[in-house]
C-alpha cells in the first residue's frame, strides 16, 4: 500500500514528473555522501571532490601567499620606485592590442553569466543561511533563482560555443599555412601552431617559467620574463573548459532528469548534484580569490587591471611583464600589427564602472561563501 513500494513508486514519481521511467525511481532523495556503508560510490565521489577542493586551494593558496609576500617586500624596500613603475605602465603613450573586441565580448558574457550563476546557485547550496534567505527574498524565491540559474547556464553554453566556433574558424583559415609551396604537409608548422608562444596549450616552457617564478618569490633568481600568455593565465583558460564540461554536464543531468534517466540509473543524479555543487564552489572560490589576486590584487595591478575591458596594454607594461612577447614581435616585424588604433579613452569610465561592479560583487559573494562554510563546520 505504500506510495514508495516497488509497485507504486513509479506512479508516485510520475505525479510530478510525467515522463519518469523506472530508472528515475533509483534516485535517492535522502542519500548521505558521508555514509560510506550505504552509499559507497557517492561517498567515494565526495572524498574525491573534497580532495580536489582542498588540494587546489592549498596549492594555489600557497602560490598566492608567496607572491603576495614577495610583492609587499619589494614595495616596502623601495615604494617610490614601485609606484613610479606602476604609473609608467598606465600613462605610457604607446599602446598595443592584447584582446580583440570579440574576445572582450566573450569575457563580458563569461563574467556576467558566472556572477548570475553564483548569485542564484550559492543560495540554493547554502539555503540554511540568513544571507541565502535574504537573496531569495530579493529575487523572488527559490523558483525564480532556479530559472535565473538556468538562464545563466544558457549564456555559458552560448559563449563557450562561440569560442569553439572561433577556434575552428581560425584552424580552417590557417590550414594553408601548414603546407609549403610543394603542397606537402609540414608537421613542424603544425607543432608551432599547437605549442608555439601564441598558443594557450601549456608547454615545457611554462613549467620553466613556473619554477623560475617560484625561485623569484624567495629571491633566488631574477623575475622571469613572460611571453604573450603566462602559465597562470593558461591554467585559468583551461579551467573554463574543465568547469563548463563538469558543471555543465552535471547541471544538464539535473535540469532534464526524466530524459537522462531513460538510459541512465537514477542514482547518477545524486552524483551529479554532488559534483555540480562542489565544482561550482571550487570555481567561485578560485575566481574570487586566486584569480582576483593574479589579475587585480597584485600591488602593481591594484585596484584593477582593465586590459580585458580595454583590450590594450602599454609598451612599458609589455617590457615589464611580457618582454619575450614584445621582443618576438619586434624580431618578426609584427609589432605594428598590434599597435592600438581604437578610442579606448572614450569608453574608459564606462568600462571601469562595469569592472568595479563585477569585482565588488565577487568579493561580497566570496565573504558570504566563507561565512556559510564556517557556519556549516561550526554545526
Amino acid at each position: 500500500l505504500s506510495h514508495l513500494s516497488k509497485t507504486n513508486i513509479l506512479a508516485t514519481c510520475q505525479q510530478c514528473h510525467p515522463g519518469a521511467t523506472i530508472g528515475f525511481t533509483e534516485y535517492k532523495p535522502h542519500a548521505n555522501p558521508m555514509d560510506a556503508k550505504n552509499y559507497p560510490l557517492l561517498h567515494a565521489v565526495f572524498l574525491g571532490m573534497t580532495g580536489l577542493l582542498i588540494g587546489t586551494f592549498a596549492f594555489f593558496g600557497l602560490h598566492t601567499l608567496m607572491w603576495l609576500v614577495r610583492a609587499v617586500w619589494l614595495y616596502l624596500h623601495d615604494s617610490k620606485k614601485f609606484r613610479e613603475a606602476k604609473i609608467s605602465t598606465q600613462t605610457d603613450g604607446e599602446w598595443f592590442t592584447r584582446f580583440v573586441p570579440f574576445e572582450r565580448l566573450l569575457h563580458f558574457m563569461m563574467v556576467s553569466s558566472f556572477l548570475l550563476l553564483v548569485v542564484t546557485g550559492m543560495p540554493l547550496k547554502f539555503y540554511y543561511t540568513d544571507w541565502a534567505k535574504a537573496i531569495f527574498t530579493v529575487i523572488g524565491g527559490a523558483e525564480t533563482a532556479r530559472t535565473l540559474h538556468r538562464f545563466g547556464a544558457v549564456i555559458t553554453f552560448i559563449y563557450f560555443g562561440l569560442h569553439l566556433m572561433s577556434l575552428a574558424g581560425k584552424a580552417w583559415k590557417g590550414r594553408k599555412s601548414l603546407r609549403a609551396a610543394d603542397d606537402k604537409f609540414h608537421f613542424k608548422r603544425l607543432w608551432q601552431v599547437l605549442f608555439g608562444p601564441d598558443s594557450m596549450v601549456p608547454t615545457l616552457h611554462d613549467w620553466k617559467d613556473f619554477v623560475a617564478h617560484n625561485k623569484w618569490f624567495f629571491g633566488k633568481g631574477p623575475k622571469p620574463q613572460f611571453d604573450r600568455w603566462t602559465y597562470w593565465e593558461k591554467f585559468d583558460y583551461f579551467a573554463v573548459f574543465w568547469g563548463v564540461a563538469i558543471i555543465g554536464a552535471s547541471g544538464l543531468l539535473m535540469w532534464f532528469p526524466t530524459f537522462f534517466t531513460r538510459f541512465l540509473p537514477g542514482w547518477i543524479l545524486n552524483i551529479a548534484l554532488l559534483i555540480h555543487s562542489d565544482e561550482a564552489l571550487l570555481a567561485a572560490g578560485f575566481i574570487f580569490s586566486i584569480h582576483f589576486f593574479n589579475t587585480h590584487f597584485r600591488i602593481e595591478k591594484f585596484p584593477m587591471d582593465t586590459v580585458i575591458f580595454s583590450g590594450r596594454v602599454s609598451k612599458n607594461e609589455m617590457l615589464h611583464e611580457r618582454k619575450r612577447w614584445y621582443d618576438r614581435l619586434v624580431a618578426t616585424g609584427r609589432l605594428e600589427e598590434f599597435r592600438v588604433k581604437d578610442e579606448w579613452l572614450r569608453w574608459k569610465n564606462i568600462a571601469r564602472t562595469f569592472g568595479y561592479f563585477f569585482f565588488g560583487l565577487g568579493m561580497v559573494l566570496l565573504v558570504l561563501i566563507i561565512y556559510a562554510m564556517i557556519t556549516r563546520l561550526a554545526h
